[in-house]
């Protein structure tokens, strides 16, 4: 009847998490209507996968609509060109993995230019996720050794964790506007989890209960059969060395933070290694990584190049080495973490875990369990503190938008703080803080848990705290949509010419563009220029800006300006006679 139970319960709560699961698909779908333009960095994504013939800037010429357009979509005979797709990227910064992804779903949908084909790439990502992080929090929460793992009270609790941390993780704005991001983020969180995933078994398999004294050890061994022994003995290639191999290739190529949060996480899971006397497993364990890191290397030699010489390596570990910023760093950061992901309850969180830390140390003797049964969680705290330390240091100071780079390990933030509340209160009876009958009271403190995260994320959500997307672009792309036959002329800054393509879902739109350079002291004299009767111009932050537009427009009589739009770095005018 307990086993029938069992199973009941864990299929109600499959139940609850795929419900919660397409809520929060439900949420994305919704969000993704609302974008309504592209971050820069998201349009490189497009072109960096799809090229054909390269962006060229040629003052005083025009462009025709699918010379733009051609190098943002995989045209037909163009598909799955991953070779291309490989040397673009090592031209750039970055690992090849996601643009192999990216490029894979472009190329089932030849042609298309669309915001769906890369939120719908980062939502494949999120569902898998949210499967990895559900798992990750159970497995946090029940691995307390081979006797605990029976009792259902500490299942239940994992299972309620689980749930508590996909409900606070999945419906922040940061997580939400990091699918709306199209770049890899997404996916480095994936392979960050399951790489934390992998460990925890390893610890449940190896490391679970070896602290305990003489008879603890006897009564947990005499729980587990003769399978779950061999496996405590053996380190099983099979089940960790293999997958951890390659999810160590795929995350190192996927976004190079990876290796930050795989540093920390092996040196913390090596120390329990160590504390267990498993010698013979940590050579195994650093043979596993160093083969998944040497054949990501080996496979894209561009990696050595990008993080010790690329321009990001190198800033990289100047703002590292530069300990005057330290503090202010850590405060952005932890700032965004706050303001994105909490909805600035983030100190009365903290608060609470202290108040109930002191009472419950004065409050019971000092047993010494909670040390002993938590070894997954301090290995978490660990690996998340050195993440967000060193990426806090190294990250790009962006505003919201550095989000990005603390994403992979939100959800995991989100747990440890439950975690800590939960425990504080509902520990066993001989080490918690509240007494074995009052207990009773779990469902609901759960319950109030659920809505006060509900609210805290609606509230954000409300508020407008979703970004990456551009909603105030709406309004100019129906300006553009409308336009689309007009005479169009792009003044483009000499220094950064690349900077037009920062207009291309724009620009794609227009049938042509015609290119001058701001740099050039001779007026415009194209003929289908000075005759129209309306152009539009795109005209780049420069110099002497009004001067300069003034003189590459006096071809032509023209009696009025009127501002559109502006939007990064230029600004859209509508010159009439």
């Amino acid at each position: 009847m307990n086993r029938y139970s069992g199973k009941k319960g864990n299929i109600f709560f499959i139940l609850v998490m795929g419900a919660l699961l397409f809520l929060q698909m439900l949420t994305l779908l919704y969000f993704g209507g609302k974008k309504a333009g592209f971050h820069e960095d998201e349009l490189y994504t497009y072109y960096s996968t799809n090229k054909t013939a390269g962006l060229f800037v040629n003052d005083g010429q025009w462009m025709e609509r699918d010379q733009i357009r051609n190098d943002f979509v995989v045209l037909p005979g163009e598909g799955f060109r991953y070779n291309v797709v490989k040397q673009m990227q090592s031209w750039d910064v970055h690992p090849p993995v996601y643009y192999y992804l990216f490029h894979t779903v472009c190329s089932l949908f030849p042609g298309v230019f669309s915001k769906w084909l890369g939120i719908g790439v980062n939502m494949a990502a999120y569902a898998v996720c949210f499967v990895l992080l559900a798992w990750v929090a159970y497995m946090a929460a029940t691995l307390d050794g081979a006797a605990a793992r029976e009792n259902e009270e500490r299942r239940r609790m994992g299972k309620m964790l689980a749930f508590l941390t996909c409900l606070g993780w999945g419906g922040s704005c940061a997580v939400i506007s990091g699918v709306m991001f199209i770049r890899m983020y997404q996916w480095l969180t994936l392979f960050i989890l399951l790489c934390l995933g992998l460990h925890l078994g390893a610890m449940e398999r190896f490391c679970s209960g070896r602290s305990s004294g003489a008879g603890d050890r006897a009564k947990s061994e005499g729980a587990l059969s003769g399978k779950r022994r061999r496996n405590k003995r053996d380190f099983d290639i099979l089940r960790f060395g293999l997958p951890l191999s390659v999810t160590v290739f795929l995350g190192f190529l996927t976004q190079y933070y990876y290796l930050i949060f795989h540093f920390f996480l092996g040196l913390g899971f090596c120390f329990l290694l160590l504390k267990y006397k498993k010698i013979k497993e940590i050579f195994l364990y650093g043979l596993f990584c160093g083969v998944g890191f040497a054949g990501a290397v080996l496979y894209y030699p561009a990696s050595l190049s990008h993080i010790f010489r690329g321009y990001r390596g190198t800033e990289a570990v100047s703002e590292f080495s530069n300990m005057s910023n330290t503090w202010e760093r850590l405060r952005f950061f932890y700032g965004l973490f706050d303001d994105y992901v909490m909805n600035g309850t983030l100190s009365w969180w903290l608060l609470g875990i202290c108040l109930l830390a002191v009472t419950a140390g004065y409050s019971r003797k000092k047993t010494g369990g909670l040390g002993r049964k938590n070894a997954a969680v301090c290995l978490i705290f660990f690996t998340c503190a050195g993440y967000f330390f060193t990426v806090s240091k190294t990250a790009l100071v962006l505003g919201e938008t550095s989000n990005r780079y603390q994403l992979p390990i939100y959800g995991l933030m989100v747990f440890l703080i439950l975690y800590g509340v939960w425990t504080l209160l509902f520990i066993d009876s001989r080490a918690g803080l509240l007494s074995k009958r009052m207990n009773d009271i779990k469902p609901v403190a759960a319950l109030l848990t659920c809505i006060a995260l509900v609210m805290m994320n609606q509230m954000a959500l409300r508020s407008g705290k979703v970004f990456f997307l551009y909603e105030e672009e709406k309004e100019v792309m129906d300006f553009v949509r409308s336009h689309e036959d007009a005479v169009v002329a792009v003044l483009y800054n000499e220094a950064s010419p690349d900077h037009i393509w920062w207009l291309a879902d724009e620009l794609m739109v227009y049938d042509k563009v015609y290119l001058a350079s701001l740099d050039n002291t001779e007026p415009i004299l194209d003929q289908e220029m000075i005759e129209s009767e309306k152009i539009l111009v795109y005209a780049a932050d420069y110099e002497n800006f009004d001067e300069c537009v003034r003189r590459l427009l006096k071809g032509g009589q023209w009696s009025d300006c009127r501002l559109i739009a502006k939007k990064g770095l230029w600004t859209l005018y509508e010159f009439s006679r």
